[in-house]
């Protein structure tokens, strides 16, 4: 395969969104408005289940929601904050338009942008993906008051490695770097800043000769499974494998995740597991919507195995079990002690 350019992928991504009418998920052919629809059912079940756990079938309580509600506001100012910070220099990055791209892409930037009005390009999903996850790890960091946080230990070592995994495959290829007015540099040193961060909150975990022994064994397993269902962009198996890693150790630590918050009391937790738990979902969301319709499948990148299927699969995985979290997480939380 020769060499991709800097807009060669999405080059490709674009030639095969136009020549279907549809994304397609493990082979079959789905529309945006059918994943909607279905996440929405999902959702709402389990927010009805919630309800009438809650309220014991005694209706709704209003006057607790409202309560609630403005405790939020209230005890989540500094949250509410950094959201805004960061939705407003994406809104700043996507201000930069055209004017980073090289006159000879500009046939190519053309096609992108009428597929993506707003964003210019489906890679700013995964840019403001790794915008939130840094934010949720500050967070942990500054508003954690001791509480055992789900994102922590075993989830955030195997973060760790997939951070480790992308930054490698950034730095020794660029044919993985996002496009567009945020792309580049800028997600990349998100998750360069990413990794003390994850150290900090893995340390228990891998300072513990047993579970680093564990830890050492998944990665194992994982790279192996990732040499098998590989992209064909870097033209190097090696480095081609490492975001099949990435992702599959990102679905792990969703995993973790997941139960770290069914075991997780609810009577020790702070404010950083709420904002936590909920923003996880949001910013899987977003990665499990990039590759379910803006990453078709196609022969020019498939290079062995089934790629396509471990990432739309993972991510989507991934999502429910983010989603899943959170809701066990707040079915609770007219109980949950919030530390500020």
């Amino acid at each position: 395969m020769a060499s991709l350019g800097p807009l060669g992928r999405t080059q490709i991504m674009v030639d095969a969104a136009a020549a279907s009418e549809s994304p397609k998920f493990f082979g079959v052919q789905v529309t945006t408005t059918e994943i909607v629809l279905a996440v929405s059912l999902v959702l709402a079940v389990f927010l009805e289940i919630q309800r009438r756990a809650r309220t014991g079938g005694h209706g709704f309580q209003v006057g607790r929601y409202a309560e609630n509600c403005k405790r939020l506001l209230k005890s989540y100012a500094p949250e509410a904050a950094g959201l805004t910070a960061c939705l407003t220099l994406a809104m700043m990055l996507r201000a930069r338009g055209d004017g980073m791209m090289n006159p000879e892409d500009a046939e190519t930037w053309e096609e992108i942008k009428a597929q993506w009005p707003l964003l210019m390009t489906a890679d700013s999903l995964l840019a403001v993906q790794a915008m939130l996850r840094l934010l949720a790890l500050l967070f942990i960091v500054l508003r954690s008051c001791g509480g055992w946080v789900p994102l922590s230990e075993e989830a955030t070592a195997l973060w760790l490695g997939a951070n480790v995994a992308r930054v490698g495959l950034f730095c020794c290829n660029g044919s993985y770097k996002l496009d567009g007015p945020m792309g580049g540099i800028f997600p990349v040193a998100c998750e360069v800043a990413a990794i003390p961060i994850l150290l900090l909150l893995s340390r228990a975990t891998l300072q513990k000769w047993k579970t680093g022994v564990s830890l050492a064994v998944v990665m194992v397993a994982m790279a192996t499974f990732a040499s098998r269902h590989t992209l064909n962009l870097a033209e190097d198996n090696k480095l081609d494998s490492l975001f099949i890693l990435a992702h599959s150790l990102d679905v792990l630590a969703a995993l973790a995740f997941v139960l770290r918050s069914a075991f997780l009391e609810r009577g020790t937790t702070d404010a950083s597991a709420n904002f936590t738990s909920l923003l996880m979902p949001v910013q899987q969301a977003l990665a499990a919507y990039y590759f379910l319709t803006a990453f078709n499948p196609t022969e020019a990148l498939i290079g062995t195995g089934l790629p396509f299927h471990v990432l739309q699969g993972g991510n989507l995985a991934a999502f429910g079990m983010y989603l899943g979290a959170a809701l066990l997480h707040f079915s609770s939380f007219d109980t949950t002690v919030v530390r500020i």
